[in-house]
């Protein structure tokens, strides 16, 4: 299997998931100006560290992040004429 369809495939796989995790840490971010309840800022870190199912999440999604970062690198400089 080409890179390119690995990388692809990949990235439509985990892209949701990794959607998700963005979207709760911008929410994160703000969780010392006092803008949503306690039970919502614990809610929102089990999302985000994914603790809410299993802490095993959390390490596959960052490991395919980390394979579609390199892979997409790896993409660009094989394409990219010097």
């Amino acid at each position: 299997m080409k890179l390119r369809v690995l990388h692809r495939r990949v990235a439509l796989i985990f892209s949701p998931f990794l959607i998700l995790s963005s979207l709760t840490g911008i929410a994160l971010f703000f969780r010392k100006d006092d803008l949503y309840s306690k039970d919502t800022k614990n809610l929102l870190l089990g999302l985000h560290n994914w603790e809410i199912v299993t802490k095993y999440v959390g390490i596959i999604l960052a490991l395919a992040l980390l394979f579609i970062s390199v892979t997409g690198i790896m993409i660009f400089l094989k394409n990219k004429k010097f």
